[in-house]
């Protein structure tokens, strides 16, 4: 993983001047009446702007941005991200505006899109499990190749995410861990005993709980996947006349609908079962539906990969392995003889 840039810099205050590529984005005629920081984020620079339009009325936008090759590429993948949400659930979704580079400043990038008041407060599990069943549900079937992955790199945080096109979901899901794993590795550094767990995990943990999804006549529809739903990326909007919640930040692709349930398994998230079990009041398990457990374990393990990776914390690496282990145990895995014969990948 690239170093992390420092966060981009941006005039604060009222009638400030912002860079040409960004007003070029906002409604023609606008005038800036202010621009504030908004919230807080691990790798990018986040403000509000308030702006008069022709007709006298004022809107507010968020922008985000990033400095170097990652933030072009955050940004770039951040646009076709939020433009597939907002195709399906617009609803759900803040309105994506535009994304570009600085005309006076070639080094930063940023992505531009409606600014929607949020509470920090952590949904129900109902109000979660609904919107994130929406996306699911209306997008199933459409994606664009029929397969898995996504026309774009797009980021967890700063940290890049294999999308690259897969008809076999198996195949995809691995992809997508081999390269998290790689860059953990070049984070942390070497560690023989989390390799050697990585490996059983891609080779044996793997097949175990998403081949039989696709074997024996059974088969996934892609639909799109957020892929980062902790709830600092799903809030209550503040306007008492829209209850849904808000989802931003995704780090979208086509994938299995369960894939996002992974982030639940987690403790760090307080999301937890309760949204599990809500999701399937609208989602039927897939089948078999005897491994759900297990496959839930294989999802969730991107997010301990990703922890990781982002904070060069022991701890997390800690988390990692003990994860790792458990789920070798519960799937039978790095044993001298299998107890669970595969069948083949199609």
């Amino acid at each position: 993983m690239e170093k992390r840039e420092p966060l981009q810099a941006e005039p604060i205050g009222d009638n400030v001047q912002l860079d040409p590529v960004v007003v070029a984005k906002l409604p023609p005629n606008s005038k800036i009446l202010s621009v504030t920081p908004s919230g807080k984020s691990f790798c990018v620079g986040t403000f509000k702007i308030v702006v008069e339009l022709a007709d006298g009325t004022t809107a507010q936008f968020f922008k985000k941005g990033a400095r170097g090759s990652v933030g072009i590429n955050m940004m770039k993948g951040t646009w076709e991200a939020e433009n597939a949400l907002y195709k399906f659930v617009p609803h759900y979704t803040p309105r994506p505006v535009g994304w570009g580079t600085y005309e006076n400043d070639p080094d930063t990038s940023f992505y531009l899109c409606q600014f929607i008041d949020m509470h920090d407060r952590l949904p129900s599990p109902r109000e979660w499990a609904e919107a994130v069943s929406s996306l699911h549900l209306i997008s199933m079937g459409k994606s664009p190749t029929g397969q898995f992955g996504f026309p774009v790199v797009t980021h967890l945080a700063n940290v890049p995410v294999d999308n690259t096109w897969n008809a076999s979901w198996e195949a995809f899901w691995t992809q997508q861990m081999k390269g998290l794993f790689d860059q953990e590795a070049r984070v942390n550094g070497p560690d023989d005993e989390l390799e050697a767990l990585k490996t059983t995990y891609m080779a044996e943990v793997i097949p175990r709980y998403l081949r039989p999804l696709e074997t024996e006549g059974r088969s996934i529809t892609p639909c799109l996947i957020h892929s980062d739903l902790w709830p600092g990326n799903i809030k209550r909007k503040t306007d008492s006349d829209d209850m849904k919640l808000c989802m931003f930040d995704a780090c979208a692709y086509w994938g299995h609908n369960e894939a996002d349930l992974g982030i639940c398994r987690n403790p760090r998230y307080k999301l937890g079962q309760p949204c599990v079990q809500e999701y399937h009041k609208r989602v039927p398990i897939s089948e078999p539906q005897a491994d759900f457990d297990g496959r839930n374990a294989v999802y969730a393990m991107k997010y301990h990969a990703l922890l990781s990776t982002m904070y060069k914390d022991r701890k997390f690496r800690q988390v990692l392995i003990e994860e790792l282990k458990s789920l070798m145990n519960m799937a039978g895995a790095g044993r001298s003889t299998s107890d669970v014969a595969l069948p083949p990948r199609l």
